[in-house]
């Protein structure tokens, strides 16, 4: 299934982009939602299999419910690196400011 495997590839490569921007890059708040968008769009393509399966989309079905479960992975693993990201992107504006503070009164 052809367009199934274009949207499986996009997936991949936003996720890997993600993996590779910091955090506060504004690049990164669209590749979010292009990945929503891609998501959405492969879940109406497997509805349209799951709709009338056939004993031969059984190898296809298979291998998209390995590829969502790894998509799920390393979306959980994307989120966590985010976050930490964030936090100490948060921590050193945190430092910052402290030491703006120190110099401002003297």
């Amino acid at each position: 299934m052809e367009p199934l495997d274009k949207l499986n590839e996009q997936i991949t490569l936003v996720m890997r982009r993600l993996e590779q921007l910091p955090a506060e890059q504004e690049d990164a708040d669209e590749l979010v939602s292009n990945l929503l968008d891609l998501v959405g769009k492969r879940q109406l393509l497997l509805d349209e299999v799951l709709v009338s399966p056939k004993e031969e989309d059984r190898a296809l079905l298979q291998a998209q419910l390995e590829l969502t479960s790894s998509f799920t992975t390393q979306a959980v693993s994307l989120l966590k690196h985010r976050q930490e990201l964030l936090h100490v992107g948060r921590k050193s504006q945190r430092q910052l400011n402290v030491y703006k503070s120190i110099d401002a009164e003297r």
